[in-house]
């Protein structure tokens, strides 16, 4: 008899708050019971049965796939979504769309974002923005220059686009983003102006990368912004699948280049791993490996791709 007398107050307490829509506080107070007791009652309800919850999941939504992605490749979280159109463009809408909701919600007045200088997707992801009435940011900062007038163009304007959109101040990085020579890097690096942006990498909270592939993008050749083919040569004789910020790797995620090698000024893939949450933004068969090799690096925390994309990375470690 004691049972049913407790199971039957275990439903009415249940009913009441999940049905009624009654606080503990309330129910605790309706029924002369603690609200420490409100609280057992309901765990316990749950665990023995008396309430089930149910999600409704709409059928665009991937739930399940994006936890299997967040576990198999141990980062933080997957957003994966479903582009409304075929080709390019639609895919980069749809990301940069999905990017754009994800930053808005999640980024705080005290957070420092670095942001990739040449990506299409970040680009969309812009577009999709609305501009913040107070103090977005901290700041924003430029994590990889740019080549030529169009090249610098492009490169500070992503930049300063976002610190707009976030009321807050831009750092641009004075510099070419690929320079002739090791020893010319080097020389960059040291002037006052450089220095000031390169040493704020080290505080960056958070940081909006795009991925690319080995061969070129139509935004980066358009701008002259890419290795000469004997370095592409080398690259890909080495085993570079991809790159963050013209920063090599291979498919484990390796850097292909030593730092006496390098000729870039920009964020470097250690550097990424100290940054407390980046957000790659990328999709699109062609940058499978490139994407695989970011996340078996272990250079983000955060991604946000495609269905088929996701699903090939699901399907193969």
């Amino acid at each position: 008899m004691r049972m049913l007398e407790e199971q039957k107050l275990l439903t009415k307490i249940a009913s009441l708050y999940y049905e009624e829509g009654l606080k503990q506080s309330q129910i605790s107070e309706q029924l002369d019971l603690s609200q420490s007791f409100i609280s057992r009652s309901l765990n316990r309800a749950l665990k023995e049965g008396i309430v089930k919850i149910s999600v409704h999941r709409p059928v665009h939504f991937h739930i399940d796939l994006e936890r299997q992605l967040q576990e198999q490749y141990e980062i933080r979280q997957v957003l994966v979504v479903e582009p409304t159109g075929a080709g390019d463009d639609a895919l980069k809408q749809a990301i940069g769309s999905a990017a754009a909701h994800y930053f808005e919600t999640t980024v705080t007045e005290k957070d420092k974002i670095g942001i990739s200088s040449w990506s299409s997707t970040i680009r969309a992801m812009i577009d999709h923005m609305h501009r913040s009435r107070q103090k977005g940011a901290a700041e924003v900062v430029q994590l990889l220059g740019g080549v030529g007038n169009k090249g610098a163009f492009e490169a500070t304007l992503l930049t300063q686009r976002l610190a707009t959109l976030l009321n807050c101040p831009s750092y641009l990085l004075p510099s070419q983003s690929i320079e002739q020579s090791v020893d010319s890097r080097l020389r960059i690096l040291q002037l006052d102006d450089v220095r000031e942006v390169v040493d704020r990498f080290s505080a960056l909270t958070v940081a909006l990368v795009g991925i690319g592939e080995l061969e070129p993008s139509p935004l980066l050749r358009n701008s002259g912004n890419y290795h000469s083919q004997s370095m592409l040569k080398t690259l890909a004789d080495r085993g570079a699948v991809g790159d963050i910020c013209l920063r090599y790797y291979d498919a484990s995620g390796a850097p292909v280049l030593e730092d006496n090698e390098e000729v870039v000024v920009s964020v470097n893939l250690q550097q990424l791993h100290k940054i407390d949450r980046v957000v790659g933004l990328a999709g699109g068969e062609r940058k499978l490996n490139a994407i695989r090799g970011a996340l078996c690096g272990k250079y983000l925390d955060v991604l946000i791709t495609d269905l088929t994309t996701a699903k090939a990375l699901a399907a193969q470690p």
